[in-house]
């Protein structure tokens, strides 16, 4: 008879002294504070035998008397012998060793009783081995199946009618020694220790004993004990309560998904990930850690769309699933976390409309979706770690301050740092990340014969994809307009005599003028702040709102130019009236002045600048003399406008056109027209 130690609220049901349904055990369990655990490989809550009332454990008792004895009655002969084939099965090697020893005895005493009778050998077997008559191969099993430890183990008349009796009795499995199981036990000191030791900042067994023993008043174990309680333990028992329920899982038995069934389209995936490198933010120009979202096929392993934000949000999460069906077509399920940026009414709506289902993974289960957090270490860990600027946890440490420090030290003096690299920049690495991730053979896809090499290998995401399409399979397309209709974010605003105000800038439509202070629905593209689209609450659209629309100069330009030619003529009298006040002399520059100072000639300009430091020296030319901004957009502006007055064919002074030709080698203005080039991009690809 077998005593089992733990039993759940359904075994418990019913019997004497438990209530008849499962709940209320549960509930008086609680109450009582009854100890429990789970059972291994289910979710239900056992309970110890100790615990329970003694009706109950009467109960058990004889049930479990009754069901031993009907199956022993019932239990038919081969039966018997499969159980002792399955009791062979699972001795130790030491155990096997024995019986077979043992059993090589018993043989040797049933060849002989066909000559002698059976007291006969056995007295000839035990007197052989006194006088070291047995043979070699019974002389080397002898000791060994006395399995002792002392040193006299020679055969004995009583030994070998015992061996005798258990095989007729029970077989071979009778012949196998017992051995000594280890006590599985819990002692009266373990929750008490283990109170001490489960805490989630995993303290050594040494302090957690120390602490124990200061609290604990009854009879306290030795250290040695507790480590040998310790390893008795399950790696999911002993590290409870020291581990998250998350983290806990790595020591559980686990579901291995299959995708060997799915077509490509049948499941889209997606993830964020916070980037393990820093970025120049093109909007403040502050290094910032980008959030990448990451649109995957769990068919081919595909990566199909990828946006960048700064935290993840619903509108990078649309423009991802809007680049993968561009590239990859419609989906049947899209599979997500519970993140801010997936469980919100916006992405489900864009879901709904194109046709597919959302579903989400089940809290605190990341290993659900190995396949995308694998894709994140593969993609975004090894393209952060090709930059400067990485700062993962196991870069440098000397190395990451010191990239850390220099790079602040030339954004504060410069405004730009190349050990940071530009939104532009890092969208190049993870591009060819990207790609070679694609081209790369994936372990998970099925093997092809290399048609270069010949050698089989794994098929890479996009030889799956084709490979699918020869098969017959073919991508849903979705409507251009329905794609770019469904990504884009809309807020409700007022109108007002045609503008509408939304994000620092107003948008001018002409049909809105008979909906003043009406309030309607813009869509916008945050790639695009040129216009916005306009449609009523009821969702019709009125039209493209422009920024701006409705703007126009505030004083006809030929008027403007001609005041701001009076202007420079003023100025270009006064200064020349300072230098005659500082050096007393007549200062002609031309015979007569036929425009602003910017008109004049090379020659003249030079000959009135040389003429005036040698008058009143530097003070006298700081009105009229080059001088660069201290701000960067604002060089880079300076230049912008030498650079068109050089495209018309105007001559500069030498020191404006020595920075003109300069400047474009520096690193500020590369870094600004990377910052361009790539707004431009991104409004393009909108």
């Amino acid at each position: 008879m077998t005593v089992r130690k733990w039993f759940t609220s359904r075994e418990l049901a019913g019997l004497p002294g438990m209530p008849g349904t499962e709940r209320a055990i549960q509930i008086r369990a609680k109450r009582e504070r009854w100890e429990g655990q789970g059972r291994l490989g289910s979710k239900a809550i056992e309970y110890p035998f100790a615990v329970l009332p003694t009706e109950t454990q009467a109960a058990l008792l004889a049930r479990l008397v009754t069901t031993d004895q009907q199956q022993a009655a019932e239990a038919p002969a081969q039966d018997v012998a499969l159980r002792n084939d399955i009791s062979v099965s699972r001795l130790t090697d030491e155990q096997r060793a024995v019986m077979t020893a043992r059993l090589a005895f018993v043989r040797e005493i049933e060849r002989m009783s066909q000559v002698v009778s059976q007291q006969k050998a056995i007295t000839t077997l035990v007197q052989a081995a006194r006088d070291g008559m047995l043979s070699k191969y019974l002389e080397d099993r002898a000791a060994r199946a006395n399995d002792r430890k002392t040193a006299d183990r020679t055969l004995s008349e009583r030994t070998l009618k015992r061996w005798l009796a258990s095989y007729r009795a029970d077989g071979e499995i009778g012949l196998a020694p017992e051995r000594r199981k280890a006590d599985l036990g819990i002692p009266d000191w373990a929750p008490d220790f283990l109170r001490c030791y489960q805490r989630p900042t995993k303290p050594a067994v040494e302090r957690a004993y120390a602490e124990f023993a200061e609290k604990y008043q009854g009879d306290r174990p030795s250290i040695h004990q507790v480590r040998r309680f310790l390893a008795k333990l399950s790696p999911e028992a002993r590290e409870r309560g020291r581990y998250s329920p998350q983290e806990l899982k790595a020591f559980k038995p686990f579901r291995r998904r299959s995708t060997k069934n799915l077509m490509p389209g049948d499941v889209y995936t997606a993830d964020g990930h916070k980037f393990d490198a820093e970025v120049i933010n093109p909007r403040t120009g502050k290094p910032f850690r980008p959030e990448v979202t990451t649109t995957m096929d769990v068919a081919t392993r595909r990566i199909l769309g990828v946006s960048v934000g700064e935290s993840e949000n619903s509108i990078d999460v649309m423009h991802s699933l809007r680049d993968a069906i561009e590239r990859g077509g419609m989906f049947a399920l899209f599979y997500v976390d519970n993140g801010s940026g997936f469980a919100n009414d916006a992405v489900r709506e864009v879901v709904d409309r194109l046709g597919g289902e959302m579903v989400h993974a089940l809290p605190y289960n990341s290993q659900a979706r190995g396949l995308i957090e694998r894709a994140h270490k593969t993609v975004w860990v090894a393209a952060a770690k090709r930059l400067v600027s990485y700062i993962g946890a196991d870069m440098d440490k000397h190395a990451g301050t010191r990239v850390h420090r220099i790079s602040r030290q030339q954004l504060r003096d410069h405004g730009t740092t190349r050990l940071i690299p530009t939104l532009s920049e890092f969208m190049d690495v993870a591009s060819v990340e990207i790609e070679d991730y694609n081209n790369r053979p994936h372990r998970a896809l099925a093997k092809i014969r290399d048609p270069q090499t010949g050698r089989l290998r794994h098929m890479s995401p996009n030889e799956a994809w084709e490979a699918a399409r020869s098969s017959g399979w073919e991508p849903m397309l979705a409507p251009p307009d329905l794609v770019s209709d469904l990504m884009r974010p809309q807020v409700v605003r007022r109108t007002l005599r045609g503008e509408i105000a939304w994000d620092g800038n107003r948008y001018f439509l002409d049909e809105l003028r008979n909906l003043h202070g009406e309030d309607v629905r813009i869509a916008y593209d945050v790639h695009d702040a040129s216009r916005i689209w306009v449609r009523t609450l009821a969702g019709e659209l009125i039209g493209e709102a422009l920024i701006d629309g409705n703007a126009e100069d505030y004083q006809p330009l030929n008027r403007i130019q001609k005041a701001r030619e009076r202007l420079a003529q003023g100025q270009l009298k006064r200064g020349i009236e300072k230098i005659e006040r500082a050096s007393g002399q007549r200062l002609e520059l031309v015979p007569k002045a036929i425009g602003p100072s910017s008109n004049l000639l090379p020659e003249q300009k030079q000959a009135a600048l040389e003429y005036a430091e040698q008058v009143v020296g530097h003070q006298a030319i700081q009105a009229d003399a080059f001088q660069v901004p201290g701000d960067s957009m604002a060089r880079y502006r300076l230049w912008k406008r030498l650079d068109a007055r050089v495209a018309s064919g105007e001559l500069l002074d030498d020191e404006a056109s020595r920075w003109h030709r300069s400047y474009p080698d520096t690193p500020e203005y590369l870094d600004i027209l990377d910052m361009y080039e790539f707004t431009a991009a991104s409004t393009a690809h909108a």
